[in-house]
């Protein structure tokens, strides 16, 4: 993972209804002299963060380009940006003109950083709104001095663009952003990156926690299937429970509860190849598909995924439950139960 471009720009006012004060950069900054700690901060901030997923639209229609759109591609071209500085200016301006519009006179902004940056083989652009913050520092002689810091940690409002799949067409979920839940903030700011969200996200993200979980269980840890569901069941039923107690569902909790052992290890995971956010939008509709169809009466037990119903298995009209395939050793039963009986005739 490594930044390419970064550079800050400063959009604010002080206190409500004050006049919008523009302070823009004329060279970027120096993405080479970032410690190691920074640039990795920067790029989890749209990991870790509780985030929307979406694209670019105008009014709900994906096929308008909106003006944050344009001005990405009037300056990129085959995943190289030809003036970086040029066009976070124009960006930035942008920001400020929307700041003063009459409806949004309490709209405070504050430091715009953005970045380029290349992670998981995908190149991304990313825009940060930070706050300064009351601190103090230690000067040599060390005395405390008053001083404002940036948490660095917090993303209060930003966008992610995955310039990969944007500009190759390859998904319709290639904006990652955060807008809070003031709905005068939430508007502005989607306003000015001209996103929509995914009403989709959902089903996909409760499909892929879903993945996630069956792929370490199964090829990380080496369980076999009947544990791996367990796994499944345990993630169903956190999640339950946490809707049920009107909370969030947390990547973090669902790891520390499912794989309590290595959930640090789940969570790179769950992350960086099936791309789950710390936040999971669930679909209580995919959620259900976690539980397998199951039930025992008179000496027969059956269990099997629900995605399996009306594909290999096939339930019809006259009540009869067909298997289109079974498993290998369940076969190699039946067959070797067949033939003791046919022995013992």
């Amino acid at each position: 993972m490594a930044i390419n471009h970064v550079i800050l720009h400063e959009v604010k006012r002080e206190k409500d209804g004050e006049r919008v004060k523009v302070n823009l950069r004329k060279k970027e900054n120096n993405a080479l002299g970032l410690a190691g700690s920074l640039t990795d901060s920067l790029i989890e901030l749209f990991t870790h963060s509780t985030l929307n997923i979406g694209e670019f639209a105008v009014d709900g229609d994906p096929t308008i380009d909106p003006a944050f759109e344009q001005t990405l591609a009037e300056h990129y071209d085959d995943l190289e940006c030809s003036d970086f500085i040029v066009m976070t200016t124009v960006m930035a301006n942008r920001y400020a003109a929307i700041m003063r519009r009459p409806k949004l006179q309490s709209v405070k902004g504050g430091l715009l950083i953005f970045y380029e940056y290349e992670s998981r083989g995908k190149i991304w652009l990313a825009l940060a709104v930070l706050q300064r913050a009351d601190g103090y520092d230690i000067s040599d002689d060390l005395e405390l001095e008053a001083s404002q810091i940036i948490d660095i940690n917090k993303l209060h409002l930003g966008a992610a663009i995955n310039l990969t799949d944007w500009e190759e067409d390859l998904s319709s979920r290639y904006i990652k952003f955060k807008t809070g839940l003031a709905a005068e903030v939430r508007d502005y700011f989607e306003d000015f990156i001209g996103c929509q969200r995914d009403k989709q996200a959902a089903i996909a993200e409760t499909k892929s926690l879903k993945k996630s979980i069956q792929d370490y269980a199964k090829n990380t840890l080496g369980m076999d299937d009947d544990v791996v569901q367990f796994k499944v069941d345990d993630a169903h039923s956190f999640i339950k429970q946490q809707l049920k107690d009107g909370l969030e569902v947390k990547l973090t909790e669902v790891a520390n509860r499912v794989f309590p052992d290595t959930p640090d290890d789940f969570l790179v995971l769950a992350r960086e190849t099936y791309d789950v956010g710390e936040e999971v939008a669930i679909s209580n509709t995919e959620l259900k598909k976690y539980l397998r169809i199951s039930g025992k009466a008179s000496g027969v037990s059956i269990s099997f995924d629900r995605s399996l119903l009306g594909k290999s298995i096939i339930y019809g009209n006259d009540g009869k439950l067909t298997f289109n395939e079974i498993p290998p050793i369940l076969k190699e039963e039946i067959l070797e139960e067949l033939a003791s009986r046919s022995n013992e005739n």
